[in-house]
């Protein structure tokens, strides 16, 4: 079976299915939906060179640093890396597919 996220309906249960079960996971076409419209959102402020806090500028003491297009690019990139990170000793594989996996349904 395959957990349908839609934003709204996800139970702790279903994240064990995924974590410890590998049940499969996909957005739901209305997610899906909610998600190109934020895009297209965002895509027009950009466009119209509006100022958008952690969008187009720095965050925290950079955050009157406005950024170029280039910058944009390569700042959105760095903020995925940098939440993907983490510190202290490697967890087992297993542990850590379960903490991935939960954390992929979660975003």
């Amino acid at each position: 079976m395959t957990l349908s996220v839609t934003g709204k309906n996800l139970t702790i249960e279903d994240l064990v299915k995924v974590a410890r079960e590998g049940e499969k996971v996909e957005l739901h076409p209305d997610a899906l939906e909610r998600i190109r419209r934020c895009r297209a959102f965002l895509e027009q402020r950009l466009a119209a060179r509006e100022i958008m806090y952690g969008t187009n500028t720095g965050i925290g003491e950079f955050s009157e640093v406005v950024l170029n297009d280039e910058q944009v690019k390569q700042f959105q990139r760095f903020l995925v890396y940098n939440h993907a990170a983490g510190i202290g000793e490697p967890r087992a594989v297993e542990a850590e597919d379960s903490r991935r996996h939960r954390r992929q349904v979660l975003r």
